[in-house]
């Protein structure tokens, strides 16, 4: 932690040793989520919020295809 109070490091050894895939899956599986809970928010949108806050660029037909698994709840 900082002087501030703000995370500096992962919570936890191997954090982020998570490859891309593994990545998108845990983003996927929280989308999934957070659609059961606000089902009147888009998607796409909440899954394009989290994949930019994560840093992990995917080109359209990636998300699309990434929404279609949430969508099939796979």
């Amino acid at each position: 932690m900082t002087e501030a109070g703000e995370l500096n490091e992962p919570v936890q050894d191997g954090s982020g040793d998570a490859t891309r895939d593994q990545k998108i899956a845990g983003l996927a599986s929280q989308v999934a989520a957070d659609v059961t809970l606000r089902p009147q928010e888009d998607l796409l949108t909440q899954l394009r919020v989290r994949l930019f806050d994560a840093g992990i660029t995917v080109d359209e037909a990636e998300l699309i295809a990434i929404a279609g698994t949430i969508a099939l709840g796979k």
